[in-house]
């Protein structure tokens, strides 16, 4: 199938090349699929300078969501768009209660989430977020699990991420609101279980250059987002007190690990 990959980044040419750029390659995917997304004129000079020139560079605007909301314009409306962060380091699958390697092809991958997606009349796929193969699981859900900003599939155009009911103040959390807002749309998304993307949450760059206090801002937005669906969300705290959302799991339907 076709599709494209859209990589939103800032402050990170260096680490989108050794990290997510490096991860590409090594399992196949094809550099002409690849469009990273800048904020401005001094960041595209940058990414330049750095990436190697078979990869494209557009300037977008600053902020992760407003990012997403420009790429979703940019693309023709129902194109297939895999959304991965800029620092994915490689991809790991449920060994056990530990992790392995993931051996197969990028684009199967991605063909089967969208394929899943589209069985279900799901618009939003994704994979599990946990790097800890004891919370992966040998299968596929449909119904509401969170779909991670780090690496997710949609539609160009997708009125979870752009209509204009749309909360457009805060990158922090977005990927929540974008899962409920599919959820609540479309009836379900879809889940793989049992791979993860390994990356390093809060790293320099990123988000962690988009405002002041990450966390501080973080928080905010997790009771922003966790208050406009009292029923289907609610705030926790993980390890070293950095505030998350907990999704009211809903599960529709189960397949086994493909």
């Amino acid at each position: 199938m076709e599709y494209q990959v859209a990589i939103p980044s800032y402050k990170r040419p260096e680490l989108l090349k050794i990290a997510t750029l490096a991860m590409l390659a090594k399992y196949g995917a094809s550099s002409k699929l690849v469009t990273v997304f800048v904020a401005n004129d001094e960041e595209y000079r940058d990414y330049r300078r750095v990436l190697p020139k078979e990869y494209e560079i557009v300037k977008a605007v600053p902020g992760l969501l407003r990012a997403r909301q420009f790429y979703h314009s940019y693309y023709d409306e129902g194109t297939p768009l895999l959304n991965l962060d800029d620092d994915i380091r490689d991809l790991k699958v449920k060994d056990g209660s530990a992790l392995a390697e993931y051996t197969g092809e990028f684009d199967g991958l991605v063909e089967d989430g969208f394929r899943l997606a589209k069985k279900y009349r799901a618009k939003m796929w994704g994979v599990n977020p946990a790097n800890n193969g004891f919370y992966l699981k040998d299968e596929v859900t449909v119904g509401l699990r969170l779909m991670c900003g780090i690496f997710h599939g949609n539609y160009a155009g997708d009125r979870a991420v752009t209509g204009s009911d749309r909360p457009t103040d805060n990158s922090s959390a977005e990927d929540f609101e974008t899962t409920l807002r599919s959820f609540l749309m479309n009836g379900s998304v879809v889940r793989l279980e049992w791979i993860t993307p390994i990356t390093k949450f809060f790293a320099p760059g990123g988000m962690t250059a988009e405002v002041e206090d990450r966390q501080a801002e973080n928080t905010s937005a997790i009771y922003e987002v966790a208050g406009r669906y009292p029923d289907l969300a609610s705030v926790k705290y993980k390890a070293g007190g950095i505030a998350s959302i907990r999704l009211k799991a809903k599960t529709y339907a189960r397949e086994p690990r493909i």
